[in-house]
């Protein structure tokens, strides 16, 4: 199915785009915008990535469901390693409301860990479904041999 130096590199490319994407939502406008790139889009691009690579030969739903699984729980865990920590800082410099909620979470560590625990494998569970949609699409709108 899938070998361990491909989940390897699915979780660390993964990972790094979560990282990239909690930076965006330090600017309050983009919070929910970065948010729902990593619930939902994280998996599409690296099935993608991967298969532009030549590092899947075909694409199968159910390995693009493994691959959207792992992507989405790597992903949002870079995002929380990035995002949380700034905006808390941010929010003690700055006092900005946005990031106040952040301020609770801190104050109640022991919310924090089962908080993005439940957040991350809901990402899972959401990319496993884009991962499925991208599987489809790619088997629909592959070209047809007509001879």
């Amino acid at each position: 199915m899938i070998n361990k130096a491909l989940l390897k590199i699915i979780f660390i490319c993964s990972f790094i785009i979560g990282g990239i994407l909690g930076v965006i939502p330090l600017i309050p406008a983009f919070i929910w915008t970065a948010f729902l790139a990593v619930m939902f889009l994280v998996s599409p691009f690296m099935i993608i990535y991967l298969k532009k690579l030549n590092l899947i030969s075909n694409v199968e739903t159910e390995k693009c469901m493994v691959i959207g699984a792992i992507s989405g729980i790597s992903a949002f865990l870079g995002f929380s390693v990035i995002y949380f920590p700034i905006a808390f800082i941010l929010n003690l410099i700055f006092k900005i409301q946005s990031f106040l909620w952040i301020k609770v979470i801190f104050t109640n560590f022991g919310f924090l860990i089962p908080m993005v625990i439940l957040i991350s494998l809901l990402c899972g569970l959401m990319n496993t479904f884009s991962g499925f949609l991208t599987a489809y699409f790619y088997e629909y709108f592959k070209p047809r041999n007509r001879g």
